[in-house]
């Protein structure tokens, strides 16, 4: 095996691992579906042994072999070191939010919508169909609840999530009609 084969296992190494990491964290963030806060604290600390793997393979295999000449591919796989600890940082730091998406699915404008509870967060309005992601604080133990307005002015309240804590960070819909929410 060439200087220059050793290299592109690194660099497909380097490149797969960060594409993985990224789509990763930018799916967590934008709140697709999927737990990709545990896939992400999964596929961290296994990228970081296959990379070290490939690694630690490249300069034994180079090594053995006597083969000289730059590795330019390890100085792309170390990068990918800084970068691992950014994305576990981030998703530690995400874990500390709950995500609602409050979905109007009335034939009724909703408004003064408040979610109280572990954080104070508001929505002016909500129109027939529409919904609005909100992100949550979870400082503590708490739970979460939300009161709005319906289209004659009467006060409705109910129980978003019963228990939360620091370190849970989820994503949830919510509906204001009440269909498919979990009971507490």
């Amino acid at each position: 095996m060439s200087n220059k084969k050793l290299n592109r296992i690194g660099y497909i190494s380097a490149a797969v691992t960060f594409s993985i990491a990224t789509y990763i964290l930018f799916a967590h963030y934008q709140g697709f579906d999927g737990d990709y806060e545990g896939i992400g604290l999964l596929f961290i600390p296994i990228a970081l042994v296959l990379n070290l793997f490939v690694l630690i393979y490249i300069w034994i295999f180079a090594y053995t072999k006597k083969i000289e000449g730059p590795f330019r591919s390890i100085y792309a796989m170390l990068l990918n070191i800084p970068f691992a600890i950014f994305c576990l940082w981030f998703a530690i730091y995400l874990m500390q939010f709950y995500r609602v998406t409050v979905i109007n699915d009335t034939n009724f404008r909703i408004t003064c919508i408040r979610l109280t509870g572990c954080d104070e967060k508001s929505i002016d309005k909500l129109e027939p169909g529409e919904e609005e992601t909100v992100w949550i604080t979870i400082p503590r133990d708490c739970s979460l609840d939300i009161s709005y307005f319906d289209d004659n002015k009467n006060t409705k309240q109910d129980n978003v999530a019963g228990y939360l804590c620091s370190g849970m960070g989820q994503h949830a819909n919510y509906h204001i009609s009440g269909n498919s929410n979990p009971k507490y």
